[in-house]
C-alpha cells in the first residue's frame, strides 16, 4: 500500500485538496495522509480547523509569524517550512508527497521532499499567473516534482516545455471542478444573512504595498457598491492585505463583511441567481465561478497569463472609466460559459494514478528531456 502525504498550505487550496484527498481515501491501495499549516493557522480565520474536521490524525506545521508581512517575512516562513516539513516526512516515510499550485508552503513541501528523496506530485503545474510572485515558484516546483497533474491541455505543454518527461505528465483537469453539480444554491436564510448580495467582491495582494491595494480595493469597491448590494470577503494573508482590510472596513455601512466562507458555502453563494458577478482578483473567478457559469469581472494583473472562461470579463486597471466598462460588458457575457479545466473528474484521476503509477518511469533521478 502505496502511503500518500497530501500537504496543504492556504484556504483556497484546501477547497482543491480536499476532493483530492477523499479520492485519496477511497483507493483500497492508497493509505491518506493529510500535513497542514502555514497560512491555515492564522488568525482570524484560523482554517486549520476545517481541515482538522477532515483529518482528525493530520499532521500539522507552522511557517508565518503572525504581524510579520512582505516578501522578506515570506522566505523566513519558508525556511521553517522546510525544516518543519523535513522533520514530519522523516517520521512519516511518504511514498509520494502531493501539493498543489505555486505558494510559499508547497514549495516548502516539494523542496523538503525532493531533497529528502521522496516523490513529489504536483497537481496544477504549469499554469501561468503572472502577476504575483509566486509564478516562479510554481514553475520551480514542477522542476522538483516527479509527477505532474496538470489542469489544462496548455498547463501540460508547458511542463513539457520545461525538460519534464512526457510519461510523467498526467493531463487531469482542475480538481476545483470535482464536486461542484452537488452543491445546492445556499438557502434563502443564509442568503439573506450575507446581505442578499448582488456583486461578491474578493481581492488578493499581488505584493504591491498597503496604499497600492487600498487605493485598488477602494476604487472597485465603490464602484460595485454603486450598482447593488456587495459581500466583501477578506483577502488572504500575502503583503498588502492590510491595505485591502483597511479599504473594506472603511465602507462597513455600504457592504456586508464575511471574514470567510467555507469552499462549500461559497460555491453555494455563486449558485444563487441574484450573484450578478464575481468581483476582484481571486482564481476562483477565473476556474470554479467559470464553470459554474457564473460571471466575473477580473481586475488587475494577478491573473494575468491564466486560460480564461468565457464567463471573464478582464479590467486592466482598477480606474473609474475602465471599471464602468467591464460592469457595462457583464450584460453582454453569453448564459452559457466554457472553461478548459476539464470535467469534474480530476480527483478520481490523480488518486488513480497515485496507486497505479510505474515507478520506473517515474524515476526519483530526474532527467531532462531537452
Amino acid at each position: 500500500m502505496r502511503r500518500i502525504a497530501v500537504v496543504t498550505g492556504t484556504r483556497a487550496e484546501w477547497g482543491l485538496l480536499r476532493p483530492v484527498c477523499e479520492a485519496i481515501g477511497a483507493e483500497r491501495a492508497l493509505s491518506l495522509h493529510v500535513v497542514a499549516g502555514g497560512a491555515h493557522m492564522l488568525a482570524p480565520a484560523r482554517t486549520i480547523d476545517e481541515v482538522r474536521a477532515f483529518a482528525p490524525g493530520l499532521s500539522e506545521f507552522s511557517m508565518q509569524v503572525a504581524g510579520e508581512f512582505g516578501r522578506s517575512a515570506d522566505a523566513r516562513a519558508l525556511g521553517r517550512g522546510i525544516v518543519a516539513l523535513s522533520d514530519i516526512f522523516s517520521t512519516l516515510a511518504p511514498d509520494v508527497v502531493v501539493v498543489l499550485g505555486d505558494r510559499i508552503e508547497a514549495f516548502a513541501a516539494a523542496s523538503a521532499a525532493a531533497v529528502g528523496g521522496m516523490r513529489v506530485a504536483h497537481i496544477h503545474g504549469g499554469d501561468r499567473a503572472e502577476g504575483v510572485a509566486d509564478e516562479s515558484m510554481r514553475h520551480a516546483i514542477t522542476k522538483l516534482a516527479h509527477i505532474h497533474f496538470p489542469a489544462s491541455a496548455e498547463s501540460a505543454q508547458r511542463i513539457l516545455a520545461l525538460g519534464e518527461q512526457a510519461a510523467t505528465v498526467h493531463f487531469v483537469g482542475s480538481p476545483s471542478i470535482d464536486g461542484l453539480d452537488a452543491i445546492s444554491p445556499i438557502d434563502d436564510e443564509r442568503y439573506r444573512d450575507l446581505g442578499s448580495p448582488e456583486f461578491v467582491f474578493l481581492m488578493h495582494p499581488c505584493a504591491r504595498g498597503d496604499e497600492i491595494e487600498h487605493s485598488d480595493a477602494a476604487a472597485i469597491l465603490d464602484a460595485a457598491t454603486a450598482r447593488g448590494r456587495v459581500l466583501a470577503l477578506s483577502p488572504n494573508s500575502d503583503p498588502g492585505r492590510v491595505g485591502i482590510v483597511r479599504a473594506i472596513a472603511e465602507r462597513c455601512d455600504r457592504l456586508r463583511i464575511a471574514e470567510h466562507l467555507p469552499r462549500a458555502q461559497f460555491v453555494a453563494l455563486l449558485k444563487r441567481p441574484e450573484i450578478r458577478a464575481l468581483v476582484g482578483n481571486s482564481s476562483a473567478g477565473i476556474i470554479e465561478a467559470s464553470a459554474l457559469g457564473t460571471r466575473v469581472i477580473d481586475i488587475g494583473r494577478r491573473q494575468r497569463g491564466r486560460e480564461r472562461a468565457t464567463a471573464v470579463v478582464g479590467c486592466a486597471v482598477a480606474e473609474p472609466t475602465a471599471l464602468d466598462e467591464a460592469f457595462s460588458a457583464l450584460d453582454f457575457v453569453p448564459d452559457h460559459a466554457t472553461h478548459p479545466y476539464g470535467d469534474g473528474g480530476a480527483s478520481a484521476r490523480i488518486a488513480r494514478q497515485l496507486a497505479e503509477f510505474d515507478e520506473s518511469r517515474h524515476p526519483l533521478a530526474k532527467l531532462n528531456a531537452f
